[in-house]
């Protein structure tokens, strides 16, 4: 089962290990352990610094820790604001799961759901346009994408259902 929990400060050195494996997927020479560190000394500024309507998680399946999920609300908009999943726990339908939850959010309250994806991160690409995203702007790191609840544009495959 997926779930979430609100992270806490104790969490830390699970949020640095997710990032630290999938920011080693991308580039294969970076040290676990030396990024590990780095971003474990880095994130405890996500913590009362963010904005007020940001929500950091833990990603759970089956009560282990499988990765780090942000999301931002605001008034006119909703963003997520990052997503990860350990490598260890990729390819069990976690991130569809919880993009879908979104997708869901944002039709419901009819707000465009907002995301950056690394250029490298093809695969990501890929299941955001599934899931009826657009590209709607680029920077040098990231393609800006979002999903307009009032378009009413179905990319997903015939007969799937939107999990709630």
């Amino acid at each position: 089962m997926i779930s979430l929990r609100t992270a806490t400060r104790d969490d830390i050195p699970v949020l640095a290990d997710v990032l630290a494996n999938v920011e080693a997927q991308v580039d294969p020479s970076i040290d676990v352990e030396e990024c590990r560190k780095a971003f474990a000394e880095g994130i405890d500024g996500y913590f009362g610094a963010d904005e007020p309507e940001s929500i950091l998680s833990i990603i759970e399946l089956d009560g282990a820790p499988a990765g780090r999920f942000r999301v931002v609300r605001f008034p006119d908009r909703i963003l997520l604001g990052g997503i990860q999943i350990h490598p260890a726990f990729q390819g069990n339908g976690i991130g569809t799961h919880l993009i879908r939850a979104l997708i869901e959010e944002s039709r419901s309250t009819a707000k465009p759901l907002h995301l950056d994806v690394d250029r490298n991160n093809v695969s990501a690409r890929r299941l955001y346009e599934r899931l009826g995203f657009e590209q709607h702007a680029e920077s040098e790191r990231d393609f800006h994408m979002a999903f307009h609840p009032d378009r009413g544009v179905r990319h997903e495959q015939a007969g799937e259902d939107l999990i709630r």
